[in-house]
């Protein structure tokens, strides 16, 4: 499979069952493309076709190739390039919070500041003993977004003195 056979969606890509990962932010969602460069002065007009993906995370782009070959001992071809499409997924964030004697402008701002930096809807909220429970509802495409999603409601929280008590991405 080369780059041109390549869909230019949001994907995970391997080479020989390794997954391609950002160097800088270690992520693993990219989109792919296929750049043309000059090879050599400017106006010449030969062209060199590269393979570049760009992280989903943070815009590096990452240089690959597609070291395919045919096996000729075994008459066969060797596939080492793959894409693994993905879906956007919309997954639920569900937590308890409490903030000592009721404090509806502390808990108003979090939820506020969360909507801000997450982009993300509130689908339920509910009083509850001793707390507030809230449900939110998020749209992610990788695994190592679950994880960055958690570290940032947990760094808010700490942040305004707010104790999650549950916190639940499914």
């Amino acid at each position: 499979m080369s780059i041109s056979n390549l869909m230019q969606k949001k994907s995970r890509i391997t080479i020989f069952d390794e997954p391609v990962i950002c160097r800088f932010c270690s992520h693993d969602v990219f989109i792919p493309y296929e750049v043309n460069v000059n090879v050599e002065q400017p106006g010449i007009g030969v062209r060199h076709t590269r393979d570049i993906a760009i992280c989903q995370y943070c815009g590096e782009g990452k240089f690959f190739g597609d070291p395919s070959y045919y096996d000729a001992e075994k008459d066969n071809f060797i596939w080492a390039l793959n894409q693994h499409l993905l879906s956007v997924r919309k997954y639920k964030i569900k937590f308890s919070l409490y903030v000592g004697k009721r404090n509806n402008d502390k808990i108003t701002s979090f939820i506020d500041k969360l909507i801000q930096d997450l982009r993300i809807e509130v689908e339920n909220m509910s009083d509850l003993k001793g707390g507030v429970g809230v449900v939110l509802q998020i749209k992610l495409s990788s695994l190592n977004d679950i994880q960055t999603i958690r570290s940032i409601i947990i760094d808010s929280a700490k942040r305004m003195n707010i104790t999650i008590k549950d916190l639940t991405i499914k």
